[in-house]
């Protein structure tokens, strides 16, 4: 038709063609003879010779617009001929024909008209195969359209040339203009019949719908307007003849295409139609070929209440109505297949808009602007994701030619973001009708005429007067309506139904009543006869009433099976009361559940106001009952390995017939299991409940875990645990006045420590499923035994009777570290929420990670700016996170979906440096380098008011008040400041006592404090009334302190350090509290409290984010003895009986080797790290080198510094080492020097040995005296006559990168060097060449090397964490590498008889490792201990057994005696474990007896 249109066109120009004034008027028929005429045109068509006996013009008046008229002719002509199965659309066509001789009496002869005539036969031609081809009764509806478009066509030219003054009608312009309307109006109605046929064409015989792989989408079928819905049933349309109006509304929204009104939204309270309107308006939208999609939510289908299925459900079904979009669609999933599993937005984005707006633009819509329809929106969960995104796009006109039809209750949220508040604002871009605003009388009538339908198919006679009183008594409730028929027909019993009717018709009504007042009475009316009460005994009618309670007060739906178990009756009974019911419940073909047929229903019975009498469900007492039932349900089902799992080796989906297995948790124990919290919290707290709740803790709660486990629920079950602990009170006030139980449990306990204890016992058990979810148990349950509980605390429930597992022979003090997760960047924000459950951190690449805390898992990464995020806070009801950034953007998230909310919030011209939520969540503050404070409105995201000026530098720090009044500041000025959030102006004077830059402000909790953090290594607090500091302020960080917060009582402050530490303050005392908290190898950027207060959260530049135990605990016995920070070097003593060490925490320690307990305190003196450490070839002697720049030496036997410090280097000293016999030292420093020294005048010796142009990083004299070597970051080794410090021969040079470690072998013939390389090599003293290949294996720097004293063996050590041995001979590797510290390996040495190494490490930790002496080999193991390895990723496993035996707990693994230790020096002791008893594989099920 476009090539019809086109042609013709060009014989349409702004002068029309004259027709004559003399051409006589035709005799036009009326409209009565409309077959008559067509008639006359079937014979024209079949005899195209025969003339048509009308009057022409001369060929010399021959205009442009009858060339149009020959062509609508001719193909009207031919669509009669072709339309002989549809009479009606014949006789149009013969009118329009008829029409066209009578214009072209006045009109001149054509030209090109055989070309016009042509195409326009070849397009009719197209429309009659195509309807051949797809003949149906979605064809016919097609041509039904086509006839009514061309029915008003030739109703309307009849008219004209009917008009009584025709002559002045056909005039020269006057028939131009009718003419080129006429062709507009027949060509528009061809093409849209067109378009719709090409569709079915298209939608049937397209390969794109068949190869597309829609199975990737998360489709709900269920959600299809069209879809079954339970029972056999499908969604209820409207009765025919009712809600017309409504409907033609809508319609007629939907067929316009010039209003810019792409959504329309229909809303009203529960049971006034909605979903049966939309249901109709679907049904009539499909024959039209303008419903592009539906998505029908329900509160009792799943699928149907997740909104995550929304957008790939629309998506698929607007890919079935365009095979033009699902070819697109089809392309867009092949390139990117993670789509499926995106957000919200992106999926709209690119399943929909991208999508759509493609096909759009290459105009393969046709004229057609279709609909999506989303009905019952307030019953889907968390909508508001998909709302947030969909309808910005559709007001934005993202989704041109693509309209909306929504149906909801009128909930806040709609309003909010339909942008509709009160009258129908400007600018929404919706359609709205709220049903109760239809008048009364249209909806009585649509209501009579339904009623009148549904009992015309009856057995029962129904009067006008009857259903008009019906009518009345329903109001503007179509549910009521619908109600009442169902409870009258239901019996389909004629006697029973008239009884029904009358009991219905009995009901007392009034004019003014409340809107529920009608469907309450009638709700009344049902109940009181599906129990028939006045026949019924007293028993029956409480058994019936506890069925429909129990129904009602179930956490989800269930089977009538469950209801039986759990209210101890049968089966029968309650599928009995059920089907006595039906008239508000049904029972579910797919699942077998009962649910209620609106959600009016429960809001009634629930009411006591509005439920009649006994008909009120008392939800205490039935909380309290099916509270009973779960517990008495689990202590009789739970029991070890439930589902009889093989071995602990398979995960529990890889378990052979696992379904079948799973069977043996019946619905009812799963129920119990799942929603036992939530029944108890709810219950009426009796004695009986209380106790039962105890005795099934104490016996059953492993097995509950277990269940659980095997279910996938642990998180539901955690969340449960939650859910108790949050309702602090629910032992007291209301619920325990109604009994004296918690008096007289125990008289010497009042009911505050009852209810801490039980509290105590919930919380433990939650911590335990907190521990548990992070372990591989989740996914193999068997390892809830083998591997979980072994690793908790001794006297938890039921681990009593735990047998054959994993033994820890010996657990010291573990570190208060949580948890430790890596990122891929520096971290410089942390933020945790306010339901403690995900923790959001901000790094260097700009992105920003949450994280699951419990499981311990990243959960999900927002690559959202594109430089660092600086800063980072959740709102206060967590459904936002704001971020600053590098980049000079605010910008705003959903953590739920990852999803950008609305645009950056722009204004700061340099980095944003820090970013908070105010406690209402409606406020956003920012700090900036530019000196700025910056407020803003979340909403709007507009500024509100002008920047805070007034810092004379960067503000690297904001927070607002509690109460939100008053914000404060933290500046490079070295100020505070505090200002007014309504005014922006400053409140009072800079708050002035940093001695440097302020890193970090927070109020306290109650408003009255504010605590700062600054870089002159102190916090100060101080008094927000007066500005005043508050005593001293709080020292013990050794360097700038950069991240400080309050606890959410206001009793404690947490400090996070430039000196790597976090570490916590009583706020009243200004006292540090308990220990540093100590693990991050880099600066702590930022530190957070959870909102219980239990763990603290921090971020570092070592790429982790940690959680640590904010409790400090109370110690027990002496405290352990270790180095408070990394051990940079190790050394045995010569006769291998003592160990040396030295570390960054700036002291040298000297260790029993045989024990591993330290000889005597610290020798301290040292001001900076120690880096070397050494004894003296007769062992009464130590020396050290430190960053202080000195070398100390030490008398081993009292501790104490002979004389003083040798100085000299004007750099760092890294290596020191004694001559074999002891009168000299040699020491390496990055002041490129190597210098030596004499041991007994504590002076130097000679000038320094130069030559190295880089530092010096490592020294050694050769087992003779005679030379020293060094290594050097210029990437060489060197060698030097002792005795005249002259270099002997060239730089031995080979590595690639600095040498950090070298030493002469025994006999003094070879050289062996570690490097940054990532390599040792073994050199010859002599010549200095390298000896063979360089030794490969580690996997970062090589920073420790050392000769065994045989010679034979090599020991390094790395940042890739392990020790590795060396065969020197061959360059070989010797056995695996030796694994256990969990940071880089400092120093590694030998033991004089070569049978131990030592390695210092960066974990604070010192390992001794047994060595065989004779067979180049570890020592030869001859038991199960000695046997195991640890993999990665924890496992234990046994030789020749490839699966894990048990898994080893995270924090448990630094301090974890491996079975080549013999010692592990540590602050924080050690955990040795014994396997020889552990059950594993077949045998699992052992472990309990």
């Amino acid at each position: 038709m476009k090539k019809v249109k086109k042609v013709a066109k060009r014989f349409f120009g702004s002068n029309p063609g004259t027709p004559r004034s003399n051409t006589p008027v035709p005799n036009i028929p009326p409209q009565s003879t409309l077959h008559t005429l067509a008639d006359s045109a079937l014979k024209t068509a079949t005899n195209p010779t025969q003339n048509v006996s009308v009057p022409v013009s001369s060929p010399q008046s021959a205009k442009k617009g009858e060339v149009a008229l020959d062509v609508i002719e001719k193909g009207l002509v031919i669509l009669d001929v072709a339309s002989e199965w549809f009479g009606p659309l014949k006789a149009v066509t013969g009118v329009l024909g008829e029409c066209i001789k009578t214009y072209k009496q006045v009109m001149d002869n054509k030209k090109d008209l055989d070309k016009l005539k042509n195409d326009l036969t070849e397009e009719v031609q197209d429309l009659q195969k195509q309807r051949k081809k797809y003949e149906s009764s979605e064809m016919e509806q097609i041509f039904g359209d086509l006839l009514k478009e061309l029915e008003t066509v030739s109703n309307e030219t009849v008219r004209r040339l009917q008009a009584s003054n025709l002559q002045q009608a056909i005039q020269s312009v006057r028939i131009s203009q009718e003419v080129e309307q006429f062709f507009k109006d027949v060509s528009k109605a061809y093409e849209n019949c067109k378009f719709k046929v090409s569709l079915i064409s298209a939608r049937q015989t397209s390969e794109i719908l068949k190869s597309l792989n829609f199975d990737k989408l998360k489709l709900s079928m269920k959600a299809f307007h069209d879809a079954q819905i339970g029972g056999g049933k499908e969604r209820d349309s409207c009765t025919p003849g009712t809600r017309t109006q409504i409907i033609k509304d809508i319609e007629e929204w939907a067929e316009r295409t010039t209003d810019g009104n792409m959504a329309h939204w229909i809303y009203g309270m529960a049971g006034t139609g909605k979903s049966t309107i939309a249901r109709s308006v679907c049904l009539s939208l499909e024959k039209k070929q303008l419903l592009a999609a539906t998505f029908f939510c329900s509160r009792q289908i799943p699928e149907c209440n997740d909104c995550n299925y929304i957008i790939p459900t629309i998506a698929y079904q607007l890919a079935q109505y365009s095979p033009a979009f699902a070819e697109v669609l089809n392309k867009t999933i092949q390139e990117d297949p993670t789509i499926i599993s995106k957000s919200a937005s992106m999926q709209l984005d690119k399943l929909v808009v991208t999508c759509w707006d493609t096909v759009f633009k290459s105009q393969k819509l046709g004229p057609l602007t279709p609909v999506v329809v989303i009905d019952a929106l307030d019953e889907c969960r968390d909508i508001s994701s998909v709302l947030e995104v969909l309808i910005p796009a559709i007001q934005k006109q993202e989704l041109l030619g693509l309209k909306f039809l929504f149906t909801s209750r009128p909930e806040y949220y709609m309003h909010k973001y339909l942008k509709i508040d009160g009258p129908l604002s400007e600018g929404s871009n919706v359609d709205r009708m709220f049903l109760h605003d239809v008048e009364e009388s249209l909806v009585q009538a649509d209501i009579i005429r339904f009623l009148t339908c549904q009992f015309e198919h009856s057995e029962l006679s129904v009067s006008e007067h009857n259903i008009n009183k019906l009518a009345n008594m329903s109001g503007k409730l179509f549910i009521f309506a619908a109600t009442i028929v169902k409870f009258i027909l239901e019996k389909h019993n004629p006697i029973m139904a008239e009884k029904r009717m009358n009991r219905v018709l009995d009901l007392k009504s009034k004019q003014e009543k409340h809107q529920t007042k009608g469907l309450d009475e009638l709700y009344d009316t049902v109940l009181e006869h599906s129990f028939d009460f006045e026949k019924s005994l007293s028993e029956e009618k409480d058994t019936y009433l506890m069925i429909l309670h129990a129904v009602i007060t179930v956490q989800k739906p269930v089977s009538p099976s469950v209801i039986s178990k759990m209210l101890g009756l049968q089966l029968q009974e309650v599928e009995e009361v059920i089907r006595e019911l039906y008239s508000v419940l049904y029972i579910a073909d797919s699942d077998q559940a009962i649910y209620t047929l609106h959600a009016s229903f429960p809001d009634y019975i629930r009411t006591k106001g509005r439920a009649k009498g006994a008909f009120w469900c008392n939800e205490g007492l039935y909380h309290t009952i099916l509270g009973k039932a779960c517990f008495k349900n689990m202590m009789e089902e739970l029991k070890f390995n439930i589902c009889q799992l093989p071995s602990s080796f398979l995960a529990d989906k890889d378990v052979p017939g696992i379904s079948d297995k799973l069977r043996a948790i019946d619905e009812t124990l799963r129920y119990s299991c799942r929603y036992w919290p939530y029944h108890f919290i709810w219950s009426d707290m009796t004695e009986e409940v209380i106790k039962q709740w105890k005795g099934c803790m104490e016996k059953k709660s492993l097995f509950w875990i277990e269940v659980m486990n095997l279910l996938g629920s642990i998180p539901e079950a955690y969340d449960g645990l939650q859910f108790l602990l949050e309702a602090s009170d629910f032992f007291l006030d209301s619920k325990s006045s109604q009994t004296d139980f918690l008096q007289t449990m125990n008289n010497k306990e009042n009911k505050t420590e009852i209810q801490a204890k039980i509290q105590a016992k919930i919380a433990e058990l939650q911590q335990f499923l907190a521990f548990h979810a992070k372990s591989p148990g989740v996914e193999r349950t068997p390892h809830l035994y083998l591997s979980s509980l072994p690793f908790w605390q001794k006297d938890f429930l039921g681990k009593q009777s735990l047998q054959n597992v994993i033994n820890l022979k010996k657990c010291f003090q573990q570190s208060r570290e949580l948890e430790c997760w890596p990122t891929s960047s520096l971290v410089e924000a942390v933020a945790i929420s306010q339901d403690g459950k995900l923790i959001a951190s901000g790094d260097y690449k700009g992105i920003i990670t949450i994280w699951n805390v419990l499981r311990g898992k990243e959960f999900r990464r927002i690559n959202g700016h594109s430089d660092y995020v600086r800063s980072v806070a959740f709102s206060p009801d967590g459904t936002k996170i704001v971020s600053g950034s590098d980049d000079k953007t605010v910008k705003i998230w959903d953590p739920a979906t990852g999803a950008q909310i609305g645009e950056p919030l722009h204004g700061h011209s340099s980095i944003v440096q820090s970013v908070a939520f105010s406690l209402d969540g409606t406020k956003i503050v920012s700090g900036s380098l530019d000196k700025t404070v910056r407020i803003w409105n979340v909403a709007t995201a507009a500024l509100i008011g002008e920047p805070l000026q007034g810092h004379s530098s960067r503000v690297t720090s904001v927070a607002f008040s509690p109460d939100v009044t008053k914000i404060v500041s933290g500046s490079d000025d070295k100020t505070v400041r505090i200002w007014d959030t309504a005014t922006g102006e400053q409140i009072g004077e800079p708050l002035q006592g940093h001695s440097h830059w302020v890193n970090s402000v927070a109020f306290s909790p109650d408003g009255t404090k504010i605590v700062s953090g600054s870089n002159d290594n102190t916090l100060r607090v101080w008094d927000v009334a007066t500005g005043a500091q508050i005593r001293e302020s709080l020292q013990g960080h050794s360097e700038h302190v950069m991240s400080v917060a309050f606890s959410p009582d206001g009793t404690k402050i947490v400090s996070g350090s430039y000196d790597k530490t976090v570490r916590m303050w009583d706020a009243a005392a200004g006292a540090q509290i308990g220990e540093p908290l100590q693990g991050h190898s880099h600066v702590v950027r930022s530190v957070a409290f959870s909102p219980d207060a239990t763990k603290i959260v921090s971020g570092s530049d070592d790429s982790t984010v940690r959680i640590w135990n904010a409790a400090t605990g109370t110690q027990i016995g002496e405290p352990l003895q270790g180095h408070s920070n990394q051990v940079i070097s190790v050394a045995f003593s010569s006769d291998g009986t003592k160990i040396v060490s030295g570390s960054d925490d700036k002291t040298v320690r000297i260790w029993d080797a045989a024990t591993g307990a330290q000889t005597r305190e610290p020798l301290q003196g040292h001001t900076d790290w120690v880096n070397s450490v050494a004894f003296s070839p007769d062992g009464i002697h130590i020396v050290s080198g430190s960053d202080d720049k000195t070398v100390r030496i030490w008398d081993m036997a009292t501790g104490s510094q002979i004389g003083e410090p040798l100085q000299g280097h004007t750099g760092r000293v890294w290596s020191v080492a004694f001559s074999p016999d002891g009168t000299k030292i040699v020491s390496g420093s990055d002041d490129k020097t190597v210098r030596i020294w004499d041991e007994a005048r504590a002076s130097q010796i000679g000038e320094p040995l130069q030559g190295h142009s880089n530092w010096v990083m490592s020294v050694a004299f050769s087992p003779d005296g005679t030379k020293i070597v060094s290594g050097s970051y210029d990437n060489t080794v060197r060698i030097w006559d002792a005795a005249t410090g002259a270099q002997i021969g060239e730089p031995l040079q080979g590595h690639h990168n600095w040498v950090r470690s070298m030493a002469f072998s025994p006999d003094g013939t070879k050289i062996v060097s570690g490097s940054t390389d990532n390599t040792v090599r073994i050199w010859d003293a002599t010549t200095g060449a390298q000896i063979g290949e360089s030794l490969q294996g580690h996997s970062d720097w090589v920073i420790s090397v050392a000769f065994s004293p045989d010679g034979t063996k090599i020991v390094s050590g790395s940042d890739d964490k392990t020790v590795r041995i060396w065969d020197a001979a061959t360059g070989a590797q010797i056995g695996e590498p030796l694994q256990g510290h969990s940071d880089l390996v400092r120093s590694v040495a030998f033991s004089p008889d070569g049978g131990r190494i030592v390695s210092g490490s960066g974990d604070k930790t010192i390992r001794v490792w047994e060595v065989h002496a004779d067979d180049n080999s570890l020592v030869a193991q001859t038991d199960i201990n000695k046997l195991w390895t640890l993999d990665d990723d924890g496992w234990v496993h046994f030789p020749n057994i490839s699966h894990g035996i048990v898994w080893i707990p995270p924090q448990f693994r630094p301090l974890l005696w491996r079975p080549q230790n013999s010692h592990i020096i540590s602050r924080q002791g050690y955990t040795m474990i014994d396997l020889s008893e552990c059950v594993y594989g077949e045998d699992w099920a052992k472990c309990w007896p």
